[in-house]
């Protein structure tokens, strides 16, 4: 009976060791995932302009939520950098205006001399007509591309006044603020 008692203890031991061996094996050989969230713990504010602080919303140990208006930075250069470069567009516009216009005479000045009869015109002169709407259908590519390029100037600088406003982009506390209105914020 001692002998049972004993086969049976190291019986269930055994087994309990076994147990123990393939649980750890299986817990760190098998691969596994565990859903989470990551949240911010601290969230540094830099503008993606730069410029003067005018208006400060937020005072320190303020609780903000996403979207709130943090500070505004001057947005008088942007502005002015927007009406430039609308004022570009507009330049681009009108050569692209212009070069369709050389375009379009040259082009039917081809027409009208290649319907000429061989003896009323040269080969020189036909070979200058065709020149000349080469010339100006390579201007009027010119001008659309600069046309884009102006746009382009104008979407960036439309961008960038927008970034004069400075929100938070999570919810969270404001501390340790050592800004103040009239500093110059620089771009992070």
């Amino acid at each position: 009976m001692k002998k049972l008692k004993y086969l049976s203890t190291l019986l269930v031991a055994a087994i309990a060791l076994i147990a123990a061996w393939l649980l750890w094996n299986f817990y760190t050989q098998s691969p596994w995932t565990r859903d989470g969230k990551v949240r911010a713990e601290q969230v540094g504010i830099t503008p993606q302009v730069s410029g003067s602080i005018l208006q400060l919303n937020v005072t320190d140990n303020q609780r903000v939520n996403a979207g709130d208006v943090l500070f505004t930075i001057d947005d008088t250069p942007y502005r002015i950098a927007v009406l430039n470069a609308q004022a570009q567009q507009a330049k681009a516009q009108a050569e692209v205006a212009k070069a369709q216009a050389e375009q379009t005479k040259a082009a039917s000045e081809a027409r009208r001399r290649r319907n000429l009869s061989q003896n009323a015109i040269s080969a020189e002169d036909l070979e200058n007509v065709n020149t000349a709407l080469n010339t100006a259908t390579t201007n009027l590519a010119a001008a659309r591309a600069g046309l884009g390029v102006s746009e382009a100037m104008l979407k960036h600088a439309q961008w960038q006044l927008s970034q004069t406003t400075v929100k938070a982009p999570v919810d969270g506390w404001v501390t340790n603020l050592s800004t103040r209105v009239g500093d110059y914020a620089t771009t992070g």
